[in-house]
């Protein structure tokens, strides 16, 4: 007797045609409600694929709309299906036949850059549509309606969001793709850092990334800052050269990095990112702060000249960052 085995791939599109009407999906209602709650899966549009989602990364943002009820300036007004930090395959191909095929291991840019309607839409720069005003980004509740993230088994994306994979990458580290693009803006905002000192202040997620996004672009020394071992363990793991414990401000401020990452997403560690760069130098803030004002000291920003730039999102380092993977 001859046995025959299907490949994953077409195993994966012998089952596209039997979809399920819905399925499980992570959804935040409220401040501290987050539900698995039972959603429709619709039909796909003409140049949508149909994803099954294999791993997802949460983001701190996904953490911020359960607890809080929003995340920075992004506040919940309805229900909101989570995620953004995503890999899987391609279960059904996108009708109009552009796109990867069925089968196909994917990873997700989740951003739909837009620009703003009327004649006060806010202006913003053509090469960075990651400051567009009519972006939209998956799982986000920036603008209203919410636009739904990718915590559900099944999810419609346009072919335009797909970064086809090679089948040798694991689909697990896949989900850091999207995390990893931040951190890569993150640093290229810092302009070259190749033979410099620099200081990551928050060693948590996208800090490890940025760590080692600093590592591969040249960094000479990099100090990694946080209240916890753990993270510090992963930061030294993935490149730093000393960690710190950030309630040690003035061992932070004795680094004097040329160009500093602060990924804490507070107003204490901005104050030490501010505290721990040269005279002249960088200061890049990716970490999101909440909403309302923030009582940082900001002089030494003034009598040292230096460089603060905000660092949101990303746009096309997301092919960088798999090349690289």
């Amino acid at each position: 007797m001859t046995h025959t085995t299907e490949s994953s791939a077409e195993t994966t599109a012998a089952a596209a045609t039997e979809l399920p009407v819905s399925g499980p999906a992570v959804v935040a209602h409220a401040k501290g409600d987050l539900r698995i709650d039972d959603v429709p899966l619709t039909a796909p549009a003409p140049d949508e694929a149909v994803i099954e989602v294999l791993y997802g990364g949460i983001c701190g943002s996904d953490l911020h709309y359960w607890l809080h009820g929003a995340a920075g300036e992004s506040i919940l007004k309805a229900p909101l299906v989570l995620g953004h930090e995503i890999s899987g395959r391609v279960v059904r191909a996108a009708a109009d036949g552009s796109g990867p095929a069925a089968g196909t291991p994917v990873a997700v840019h989740p951003a739909t850059p837009g620009p703003g309607t009327g004649p006060d839409a806010p202006r913003y720069p053509a090469d960075r549509p990651n400051l567009s005003p009519g972006c939209t980004y998956l799982g986000s509740a920036a603008r209203f309606p919410h636009t739904d993230g990718a915590f559900s088994r099944y999810v419609n994306l346009p072919v335009r969001m797909l970064r086809a994979l090679p089948e040798t990458l694991d689909l697990r580290t896949a989900a850091l793709i999207e995390p990893a693009s931040v951190a890569w803006h993150a640093v290229a905002r810092a302009g070259d850092v190749a033979g410099k000192t620099a200081l990551v202040i928050g060693s948590g997620p996208i800090g490890a990334l940025v760590v080692a996004v600093l590592k591969r672009a040249g960094a000479a020394r990099i100090v990694a800052v946080d209240m916890h071992a753990k993270p510090l363990e992963i930061a030294t793991a993935v490149g730093a050269d000393e960690t710190l414990n950030a309630a040690d401000g003035e061992a932070i401020a004795r680094v004097q990095a040329d160009v500093v990452i602060e990924s804490s997403g507070n107003h204490h560690g901005l104050a030490s990112a501010i505290q721990g760069a040269a005279r002249g130098g960088t200061v890049v803030m990716v970490g999101l702060l909440p909403t309302g004002p923030q009582p940082v000291l900001i002089s030494l920003a003034i009598t040292r000249e230096l460089d603060l730039k905000g660092s949101f999102r990303f746009n096309d380092e997301i092919d960088e960052v798999i090349t690289a993977l």
